[in-house]
C-alpha cells in the first residue's frame, strides 16, 4: 500500500533557468495543489534533491525550506554535496529516502519517488522502493536508459499525472475478479 510520494524538484516539479542557481527555479504548474491532492487522500509527500550549487557556493544562502513549505510538502530532504563527495545521500544514492522512510516509519515498498533521471528511479529501486520517470527535465533524453534497465517502468509525461497513476493503481486494487 502506498504511503509516501517523494518528488524530485529540478526538471520533475519545474525547470532552472540557469543550473547554478535555485532561485532561478519555475514550477511546470502550481504544485500545492497536487500536494494538497494527494495528502487529502492521504498520502505523505515530500521532495527529495540533489543540490550541488550548494557545494559549488552558488546555491548557499537559498531557504529551501521555505521553498518546500510553501508547496504543503510533509517531509524533505537536500543532498547540498557535488559528485565527487561520493556521499550515500546524493541520489542514486538512496540515504535521502532511507532517511525519510526511517522518520515516517513506512516501508520502503511503500514509497515512491518521482524523478526525471535515471538516477531518481535507482535511489528507489534499488531499496525497494518504486521508482517513476517523468518526461519533463532529463527525462525524455533518460527514458530509454531507465527502460533498459527496468523494463517495466512507469513513466509519466509531468509530474501532476502521478494523480490518475494513483487512481488506476487504486481501482485495479479494488476490482474483484
Amino acid at each position: 500500500m502506498i504511503r509516501c510520494i517523494l518528488f524530485d524538484r529540478d526538471g520533475t516539479l519545474g525547470s532552472l533557468g540557469d543550473d547554478r542557481y535555485p532561485a532561478t527555479f519555475t514550477p511546470f504548474c502550481p504544485i500545492r495543489p497536487v500536494f494538497e491532492a494527494l495528502q487529502a487522500r492521504g498520502y505523505t509527500v515530500g521532495i527529495l534533491s540533489n543540490q550541488s550549487s550548494i557545494a559549488r557556493g552558488t546555491g548557499r544562502g537559498y531557504d529551501f525550506d521555505a521553498e518546500f513549505r510553501s508547496y504543503g510538502a510533509d517531509v524533505w530532504r537536500i543532498c547540498p554535496h557535488d559528485t565527487a563527495d561520493n556521499c550515500n545521500c546524493r541520489k542514486p544514492g538512496s540515504g535521502m529516502l532511507l532517511s525519510v522512510a526511517d522518520e515516517l516509519a513506512a516501508p520502503l515498498r511503500d514509497c515512491i519517488v518521482v524523478g526525471d533521471r535515471l538516477s531518481d528511479v535507482l535511489c528507489a529501486e534499488n531499496v525497494g522502493a518504486t521508482g517513476i520517470l517523468v518526461l519533463t527535465g532529463k527525462g525524455q533524453q533518460e527514458k530509454e536508459a531507465a527502460l533498459a534497465q527496468f523494463p517495466s517502468l512507469t513513466i509519466l509525461s509531468r509530474f501532476d499525472e502521478v494523480i490518475p497513476y494513483l487512481d488506476q493503481l487504486e481501482a485495479d486494487t479494488t476490482r474483484i475478479p
